[in-house]
C-alpha cells in the first residue's frame, strides 16, 4: 500500500470512529479529505464510498442541503470501478431525505428508480425499498401499511453492505406499535432492540428512544402502571441532548408527563424546537392543555392516546384559562402546518389529529365556560 493509500485508509477509519462518537461534523469533515484525495489519486470507487459516507454525517449533523450534494454525485457515479452497493445506497439516503420535505409522489418515483436500478443491476437489496415504503406510510398516517412495510423489510434485512443497522429496522417496528396502540408488542421489540448492545450513539439513543415510547404506552393503557411505576426522567433528559428534532419531542412528552416542566422550560430556551416542522406546535399546545389539567387539579394524560377532555370539569382558574388560551393557540398554528403537511403526503392525517384536540378542548371550555 503506497503512503497516499495509507492517508486514505485512515481518512476513513478516522471518520468511522466520528460517526460512532456521535461527532458528525468531524466525520464529515474527515470523508470530505477523503473524497478529494481519492479524487486526486484517480480512484472512482473509493470516492463515491467517501461522498457516500459524507453525506451519511451530513445528514445525522441536520445539513440535510450539504448532504444531497454529496449523496446525489455519489448517487450519479455511474463508472466500472465504482461498486453499485454504494451508489444505491446514496440513492437510499436520497429518498430518507426526501420523505422529510419533498412530495409523496416525488419519492414514490424514487422509489421506483430503486427497483428499476435492481432490476438492472439484478441484485436482492429490496429490504433497503421496503423499509423506505413503510416509512412513508408512517409519515402519511398508515400505520398498518406502515407495519407491513417494515416487517417486509426487517424479514428481509441481511448483514451485508448495502443495509440499514439493525437497530433502525427494529426502532421503526417500536414506532409503529406505539402508534397501533399494541404495548405487548412495542415492549418485545425494545427488549430485542436493547440486547443489539448496540455502540454508535445514535443506535444507543434508539434504545433509549424505544424505552420511553414503552413507558409512554404502558402508563396510558395500564392505570397502577401510572400510578407505581416511576417515570424514566434520566433516559429523557439524556435524550433531550440528542441532536435530532425527533428524539427531543419524544424526550420532551415524557417530561410532560412525569412535570418536569422546569426543565422542559429549560431546555427550550436553550436549544428551541424548529417551529416549522408540525409537530412543534402539537407539542406545545399539548404541554399547555396539561398545566391547565394540573391547575384545575386534574392528572396530565397522554395526549397521543387520550381521552383529552372527559374529565375536564372542574371550575376554571385564571391560570387554567390561560394555559387553554395557549393551548388553543398552539393548536391553531399546527393545523396551518397539518393544511401543508396533508398536501405534501396525500393524506388527511395531519388535520385530522388537530381537530380532534381542537374539537374536544371548544367542548370542554362551551361546557365549563
Amino acid at each position: 500500500m503506497t503512503s497516499d493509500r495509507r492517508v486514505l485508509a485512515q481518512l476513513r477509519t478516522q471518520a468511522r470512529q466520528a460517526r460512532d462518537d456521535g461527532h458528525y461534523h468531524a466525520a464529515a469533515r474527515l470523508e470530505r479529505q477523503a473524497v478529494e484525495l481519492a479524487g486526486a489519486l484517480n480512484l472512482t470507487g473509493e470516492r463515491t464510498r467517501a461522498l457516500l459516507w459524507e453525506g451519511y454525517s451530513l445528514r445525522q449533523a441536520g445539513e440535510d442541503d450539504l448532504a444531497l450534494a454529496a449523496l446525489l454525485q455519489a448517487a450519479g457515479e455511474r463508472a466500472a470501478t465504482a461498486d453499485p452497493a454504494d451508489v444505491f445506497a446514496a440513492l437510499i439516503a436520497i429518498v430518507h431525505i426526501s420523505l422529510e420535505r419533498k412530495p409523496a409522489r416525488f419519492c414514490r418515483a424514487l422509489l421506483d428508480q430503486g427497483r428499476r436500478y435492481l432490476a438492472d443491476i439484478r441484485q436482492p437489496w429490496t429490504a433497503l425499498l421496503d423499509f423506505l415504503e413503510g416509512e412513508l406510510a408512517y409519515r402519511r398516517g398508515d400505520f398498518s401499511a406502515a407495519g407491513d412495510w417494515h416487517s417486509r423489510a426487517w424479514a428481509g434485512w441481511r448483514d451485508e453492505h448495502p443495509r440499514l443497522t439493525a437497530a433502525t429496522h427494529l426502532w421503526a417496528l417500536c414506532r409503529v406499535a406505539f402508534r397501533r396502540r399494541d404495548p405487548a408488542e412495542l415492549e418485545r421489540l425494545t427488549e430485542t432492540l436493547a440486547d443489539l448492545r448496540p455502540v454508535p450513539i445514535l443506535e444507543r439513543q434508539l434504545v433509549q428512544r424505544a424505552r420511553l415510547l414503552s413507558w409512554r404506552a404502558r402508563r396510558a393503557m395500564d392505570a397502577f402502571c401510572a400510578a407505581s411505576e416511576p417515570a424514566p426522567v434520566e433516559i429523557a433528559l439524556a435524550v433531550l441532548a440528542a441532536t435530532t428534532e425527533g428524539a427531543r419531542e419524544e424526550a420532551l412528552r415524557v417530561l410532560t408527563l412525569a412535570g418536569y416542566w422546569a426543565e422542559m422550560e429549560a431546555a427550550l430556551s436553550q436549544h428551541p424546537l424548529d417551529s416549522n416542522r408540525f409537530e412543534t406546535p402539537l407539542l406545545l399546545g399539548d404541554w399547555a392543555l396539561n398545566r391547565a389539567r394540573a391547575a384545575l387539579g386534574l392528572p396530565v394524560v397522554d395526549n397521543d392516546y387520550g381521552p383529552l377532555f372527559t374529565d375536564l370539569s372542574a371550575p376554571f382558574s385564571a391560570l387554567a384559562t390561560a394555559a387553554l388560551g395557549e393551548a388553543e393557540s398552539c393548536y391553531q398554528a399546527a393545523l396551518s402546518l397539518a393544511a401543508s403537511e396533508d398536501q405534501r403526503l396525500e393524506t388527511g392525517w395531519y388535520g385530522a389529529t388537530v381537530r380532534v384536540r381542537l374539537d374536544g378542548l371548544k367542548k370542554a371550555t362551551s361546557a365549563t365556560g
